[in-house]
């Protein structure tokens, strides 16, 4: 809202005793009648100026009424839903504190027992999954080519290593040493391209055949054969792959080739 300085209400009254005092020295009738017809524009124009200040005046009152009611309406309005909040928020206090009376009820000296011995449990099944120990291997041979074919049976020796938890797997000699007694379980893949050859791989435990896989003939394609075991080991047993004579297997970046075992748990 504007607010007009006090000089716009002075001005005409300042004019109007200026021209009078003017008007007492005028000489003649003319020049009287002059005077008194500037004075009376003046006089008119300064008065419509403060009328259209004045309505001015009152158009922008009147809109800063408008906004003062929609302010005070919008208060209200929140003040409502604070208070609707309040109430609910009491509300939940109150279900809150009937349900914690409830529990109360309900946790009796035997539950409260069964639920001690659940935890004493429960930390018991935790302190021997942190003691068990973690066994676990993965390899592929990590050669491009053929391996293979030899006169004698000859010890495979698996040198990429995809996991190997614990370091039971000798990356040097391609033997598993099992560290526990207990239950393992083994894999391998092997594959080539035959052309009047043979593939073929066998796993060992200590200086025992226990599975074979492999395949003859003359196929002009890629061949592939996989074998696995479950057996149950004693602390230092060994595990390796061994090709047979004359065997041969082929290996890239594919990964065609592997052997794979892992602690199902001890005994």
């Amino acid at each position: 809202m504007h607010v007009f300085p006090m000089r716009a209400f002075l001005v005409p009254l300042v004019l109007l005793i200026c021209h009078l005092g003017e008007a007492k020295n005028i000489p003649s009738e003319d020049e009287s009648s002059h005077l008194q017809t500037a004075l009376h524009f003046d006089i008119k124009s300064e008065l419509r100026d403060l009328r259209d200040m004045m309505v001015l005046q009152r158009a922008e009152l009147s809109h800063t009424m408008t906004e003062l009611r929609d302010t005070k309406t919008e208060v209200e309005g929140l003040k409502t839903e604070i208070s609707v909040m309040e109430s609910r928020l009491m509300s939940s206090e109150r279900q809150l504190e009937a349900m914690k009376t409830e529990n109360a009820v309900f946790v009796t000296p035997a539950v409260l027992s069964r639920v001690t011995s659940t935890e004493s449990e429960v930390e018991k099944l935790q302190r021997e999954n942190a003691e068990r120990p973690k066994v676990a291997f993965s390899t592929s041979l990590g050669k491009t080519g053929h391996l293979g074919q030899f006169n004698t049976a000859t010890t495979v020796v698996y040198k990429n290593i995809f996991t190997n938890t614990g370091g039971h797997y000798n990356q040097a000699t391609g033997i598993f040493t099992a560290p526990v007694r207990g239950v393992y379980h083994f894999s391998f893949t092997i594959g080539d391209f035959l052309q009047s050859t043979v593939m073929g791989l066998s796993l060992f435990k200590n200086e025992q055949q226990i599975i074979h896989s492999g395949e003859v003939g003359d196929h002009q394609q890629f061949r592939y054969a996989s074998n696995a075991v479950i057996l149950q080991l004693e602390v230092g047993d060994v595990i390796f792959m061994q090709l047979p004579a004359n065997y041969r297997i082929y290996d890239d970046s594919n990964h065609r080739n592997t052997f794979n075992g892992i602690l199902l748990f001890p005994v």
